[in-house]
């Protein structure tokens, strides 16, 4: 007994307090926004004992990953860290139906792995994609990230080709609905959000491009360069912008 209570004991030691755990949190939710990712990986590596079952460490893993893969042009690295992080955020649904983030996650991951599989699979996914990330915002989260990932869904589904359509009306008797003006409105609204985020100017400049708004692409494009870059993705995200506005 004297062996048990000691053991308890030395456990209580060791377990921080529910504090310093939300200041965890806090830690691994900075470290990602300054794309400091072996450092965020090591934390959240020492709090996988404790935590591995929790949504806030799940959704954390997904995004974790999701950003590995979106700080990346090699295809093995993109295509392995979309795969972890979506077996995280099915984790972390399955811990917590009503967690904003593990919805968001769930959609951004599903969408991406679609565009790995193929046409198919992209326009299979499409619907999960959508119904998860409108779940994210449903539930009252104030992330830019799913106002994002709506802008490509309308994007992405406007701009499919002749071919890729009717592939899509095989698959579905109605096929998703999408238009690049509602696209153009949630780029607004995600750069609204967020006005630091290159992304959201040059997904803006990009759909105003599609649009025929050749004044109003220039505007984002030159924002987006005109931001700092953070990160290797936002280089690539300005190289794109540089190029875009080169040509209009």
């Amino acid at each position: 007994m004297m062996r048990l209570l000691s053991r308890v004991a030395l456990a209580a030691m060791l377990l921080p307090p529910l504090a310093a755990q939300d200041d965890n949190w806090g830690q691994i939710d900075q470290l990602n926004d300054d794309k400091m990712f072996d450092a965020e990986y090591e934390l959240l590596s020492a709090m996988a004992t404790l935590h591995a079952g929790d949504v806030a460490y799940l959704w954390r893993m997904s995004r974790h990953h999701f950003t590995l893969s979106d700080n990346s042009d090699d295809p093995q690295v993109i295509s392995r860290n979309i795969y972890s992080g979506l077996d995280f955020a099915r984790l972390a649904l399955a811990a917590d139906s009503t967690s904003a983030q593990a919805h968001g996650y769930y959609g951004i991951l599903i969408g991406r792995a679609g565009e790995i599989e193929g046409t198919k699979q992209k326009i299979v996914n499409s619907y999960e994609v959508a119904a998860h990330t409108l779940t994210a915002i449903e539930l009252g989260s104030e992330d830019d990230a799913w106002q994002h990932v709506m802008g490509r869904w309308h994007f992405a589904l406007s701009d499919l080709s002749w071919l890729e359509r009717t592939f899509a009306s095989i698959i579905y008797a109605t096929p998703p609905e999408a238009s690049f003006e509602e696209a153009e409105d949630y780029f607004m609204e995600a750069a609204r959000m967020a006005p630091e985020d290159i992304r959201h100017y040059l997904w803006l400049g990009k759909t105003r491009i599609e649009l025929k708004n050749s004044q109003g692409a220039r505007s984002s494009l030159k924002t987006a360069l005109a931001l700092p870059a953070k990160s290797d993705s936002d280089n690539l995200l300005q190289a794109e912008a540089q190029t875009l506005l080169g040509g209009l």
